[in-house]
C-alpha cells in the first residue's frame, strides 16, 4: 500500500515567482485536519507567520474536503503573507475501518499519511495539531539535528504519561503527545513507520485511548529524540490556575475547552482570539453549545468564574437536554426491539 494513491487532488496557493518551489530553503509546517478545523488552523498559520517575519514558510494541509469559502481564505493567506500553501484532498477510505470519534475524528491519522507523500520531496517537516499556536521563532527546532532519530517529539504531561506507558508498556517509559513532531522523513520511509503505525492502531482500535497517538508511542518507542515542554507546552483552558511560560514556542490547547469555543472563559483564550482578530478569519463567532455535553462545560466554566446564575441556567439546561435525549434513545431502542 503506497499511501501517495491516496491524494486525489493537489492544489498550491501561493506568489507564481515561487515556482518551482524551494522546499529545502524553508521552514515546512504540515497539518491534518477536516473541513471544521480550518478556522483554527489559519490562526494556527497566521501566529508562525507573525512569529517569523521575512522567513520562507511552506504550509502543507491534508484534508479531505475543504469548501469553497475556506480555499478562497487560504488562497488570500497565501498571497497576502507572500508564503506557499499546499492542499492535498485525501480519500481517507483508508481509515473507514479503524476507531474516530466526534472528537478524534478521522482526519487525525491524516498525519500518518504525510511523510510517504512529501517522499523525495523535502527531508525535514514540523507536524502540528490546528490547535497549536505559535508563540516564538522557528529557526532553534529547524536546526536540530535529528541524525538517527525518525522525529523529535515531546513528552506528555506527568498523568498521561505515567499511565498510559503502564497501559502500552511502553519499554524507554516515555509517552509523547502527537500534536507535534518534527519529522525525519528519509527515515519514517525507510523504516516504513506510517505502515507499521496504521496496522498497530487497526489491531488496537477498540483498544486504545488516544488511536494513532497510542500507536505512534508503541511503533516510536525509544526512536525519537525528546524537546523540553515549550516546543508543545500543553495548555487546558477548562482550569483557572493554568499560565503560558514566557519562552514558549507552541501552545497546544489540549482538551474540549478550545478558545474558539463559548463555554471557554479562560483569560488566556485572547492570545489566540488576539490572533484571530488581525487574521482572515476574523469575525468566526464562537462555538455555541448544542448538546447536552457543551452544556454542561458551560455551566462549568460560568460557575469557576462566579457567573452563578447563568452557570445554574446552563444546568438546569443540561439536565433537561440530557434527560429527553435519553428518553428518546429508550423510545427508539424499544420501537427496535419491537420490530
Amino acid at each position: 500500500m503506497h499511501t501517495k494513491s491516496y491524494v486525489t487532488k493537489k492544489i498550491i496557493y501561493g506568489n507564481p515567482s515561487q515556482v518551482p518551489i524551494k522546499y529545502d530553503n524553508a521552514l515546512n509546517i504540515g497539518y491534518g485536519i477536516d473541513n471544521n478545523y480550518v478556522q483554527p488552523m489559519g490562526v494556527s498559520m497566521a501566529s508562525i507567520v507573525i512569529n517569523n517575519p521575512k522567513k520562507k514558510i511552506i504550509f502543507h494541509v491534508f484534508i479531505d474536503c475543504i469548501d469553497k469559502n475556506n480555499k478562497e481564505k487560504l488562497k488570500q493567506f497565501a498571497i497576502d503573507n507572500k508564503t506557499i500553501i499546499i492542499i492535498y484532498l485525501i480519500d481517507t477510505k483508508i481509515f473507514n475501518d479503524f476507531s474516530y470519534t466526534n472528537h478524534f475524528s478521522k482526519a487525525t491519522y491524516n498525519r500518518l499519511l504525510m511523510p510517504q507523500i512529501l517522499e523525495n520531496v523535502l527531508d525535514k517537516i514540523i507536524y502540528i495539531d490546528a490547535d497549536v499556536q505559535c508563540f516564538g521563532k522557528l529557526d532553534e527546532i529547524f536546526t536540530i539535528s535529528l541524525a538517527n532519530k525518525l522525529a523529535a517529539v515531546v513528552p506528555d504531561i506527568k498523568v498521561v504519561r505515567q499511565r498510559q506507558i503502564a497501559f502500552l508498556q511502553l519499554k524507554n517509559a516515555v509517552y509523547f503527545n502527537a500534536g507535534f513532531m518534527y519529522i525525519n522523513v528519509p527515515m519514517w520511509n525507510k523504516e516504513n513507520i506510517s505502515e507499521k503505525t496504521m496496522k498497530v492502531a487497526f489491531e488496537n482500535r477498540d483498544r486504545f485511548n488516544w488511536q494513532d497517538q497510542d500507536a505512534l508511542n508503541v511503533v516510536l518507542d525509544g526512536k525519537c529524540m525528546y524537546l523540553d515542554k515549550r516546543y508543545d507546552y500543553l495548555l487546558d483552558l477548562k482550569y483557572k490556575t493554568v499560565s503560558i511560560p514566557e519562552n514558549a514556542v507552541f501552545v497546544h490547547y489540549v482538551g474540549r475547552y478550545k478558545p474558539w469555543d463559548k463555554w471557554c472563559l479562560n483569560p488566556l483564550r485572547n492570545k489566540f482570539l488576539d490572533i484571530e482578530k488581525i487574521s482572515l478569519w476574523k469575525n468566526t463567532p464562537l462555538s455555541k453549545p448544542n448538546s447536552y455535553k457543551t452544556m454542561k462545560r458551560m455551566g462549568y466554566s460560568n460557575m469557576i468564574y462566579g457567573n452563578y446564575l447563568t452557570g445554574i441556567h446552563w444546568y438546569l439546561k443540561y439536565s433537561f437536554t440530557k434527560i429527553k435525549c435519553l428518553i428518546c434513545k429508550s423510545i427508539i431502542r424499544k420501537n427496535i426491539d419491537n420490530i
